[in-house]
């Protein structure tokens, strides 16, 4: 728990540590969401040739996550609202490696070495472009493929998009460890409001356990398996969430983008190698009859080709579910397989793994941290700039030119703010909108 608490704390989630570039507009978010009433409206100015500008518009977003912690905020505030959100995915961050430790049937320290050290090998292309140091203060871009070709790590899923792989994490666990079939059904409706790109990430997986509890044939027993599913929370709660879902964030025009787009063999060769086709390959002797290891593989292929909206959401995101699924399975075989080269090269791989991804997402939050509050709270840089030693005069200079400065916390404070050049992404035209006509218009 300690672990789990101390990981979490330095996520920048609640505003207490260094925050990555996403918190300029999570932050914002969230803070609209206290500030303002539900839908939160806002009347665009300040973006002079936008295609918002002087509309007035409704936050069109996927809230879920948000909501129950903002609702926190505000009753008692926006700085408790700010505790609430970082406690909330500290219990969501506990839940998820417990569900998956069951899954294992495995509650050791192992656990939490694979699960925050699960990760691709994907900034392997990144350091190869880039200098250690570049990459380690984001003054290079670390998407070395292009925008789409990316694959996260369970620690980079939750600095960045907690709000959307944690619920998705969740809910697959809580569907494969054996839920109850009334409510499958209703918990993977949940995910399309908690995140639209996991939720379709995760269909084929979905489809996949409603098989793989089958029992009996399918001519002679369909009516025995399918009856399981038959629940009002399966049926009338699923469509709810789902339809009401789909009719709010439907007017949000980031979401029409779609294309099909094609790549460099080299590259696409490189990016699946380094992503997911390594370490497929080395647990591929274990798993080579098991039918999730294939779908997991037949998932990620295409998902390179396509693109939805302007970002890396689309394969970044849909990839969340398989790529679980692929960590739960290099858990499996590490449990199993005693012995053998297969097992040192993937205790090879998760070693690097776990080096770098921990020592990014969390070595970075510490460092930049502890350079504010020295810069801000001693004289360290002072004394170090008197220093003999050039080296320390170096580090007395930098800690010196922070100082007075805010180098941790990254908030556009509104989501409205000039400098969100994105503000297309977290709303949409209220004439558009059906949900603002049918349930939020003002009578």
């Amino acid at each position: 728990m300690l672990i789990i608490l101390f990981i979490i704390f330095f996520s920048g989630i609640g505003h207490y540590t260094y925050q990555n570039n996403d918190h300029l507009y999570r932050g914002a978010l969230f803070a609209d969401l206290v500030k303002y009433d539900w839908p939160v409206m806002y009347k665009v100015s300040g973006f002079p040739g936008h295609f918002l500008e002087g509309k007035t518009t409704m936050m069109t977003y996927y809230l879920g996550f948000y909501l129950p912690a903002a609702a926190l905020g505000k009753a008692f505030g926006l700085e408790f609202g700010r505790f609430a959100l970082f406690f909330w995915t500290f219990i969501g961050t506990v839940l998820v490696v417990f569900q998956t430790g069951k899954y294992l049937r495995k509650f050791n320290y192992k656990l939490l070495l694979l699960f925050f050290g699960w990760g691709t090998l994907f900034f392997i292309g990144a350091l190869y472009k880039n200098s250690f140091l570049d990459i380690y203060t984001e003054t290079a871009n670390p998407l070395w493929a292009g925008m789409i070709l990316y694959a996260d790590s369970n620690l980079g899923l939750i600095y960045w998009t907690f709000n959307q792989s944690l619920t998705a994490w969740l809910i697959l666990l809580l569907i494969y460890n054996k839920g109850p079939k009334q409510n499958t059904l209703f918990l993977y409706a949940l995910t399309f409001f908690l995140s639209p790109f996991a939720f379709v990430g995760m269909f084929p997986f979905i489809i996949f356990s409603i098989w793989k509890y089958y029992q009996g044939t399918l001519k002679d027993d369909l009516w025995k398996n399918v009856k399981h599913y038959l629940s009002f929370q399966n049926i009338i709660g699923a469509a709810l969430v789902v339809g009401l879902n789909f009719i709010y964030i439907d007017s949000n025009k980031a979401g029409k983008f779609f294309q099909v787009l094609h790549h460099r063999p080299k590259i696409l060769i490189v990016f699946y190698l380094l992503s997911w086709a390594i370490i497929a390959f080395l647990i591929s002797s274990k798993f080579k009859k098991n039918a999730l290891f294939w779908l997991v593989v037949i998932v990620l292929i295409p998902l390179p080709f396509f693109q939805q909206g302007y970002g890396i959401d689309f394969p970044g995101r849909l990839s969340i579910p398989a790529l679980f699924f692929l960590m739960l399975l290099v858990g499996q075989f590490l449990i199993e397989e005693k012995s053998g080269w297969r097992k040192w090269a993937v205790l090879a791989y998760m070693s690097v793994s776990a080096v770098w991804h921990i020592g990014f997402e969390v070595g970075k939050p510490i460092i930049w941290t502890s350079a504010e509050n020295i810069s801000h709270k001693t004289d360290w840089d002072d004394k170090l700039m008197t220093s003999e030693n050039p080296k320390l005069r170096k580090v007395g200079k930098i800690l010196k030119d922070i100082e007075g400065k805010d180098i941790l916390i990254q908030d556009h404070k509104t989501i409205v703010n000039p400098n969100n050049n994105v503000i297309w992404n977290y709303m949409a035209d209220i004439e558009g909108s059906r949900f603002y006509r049918w349930f939020a218009k003002k009578k």
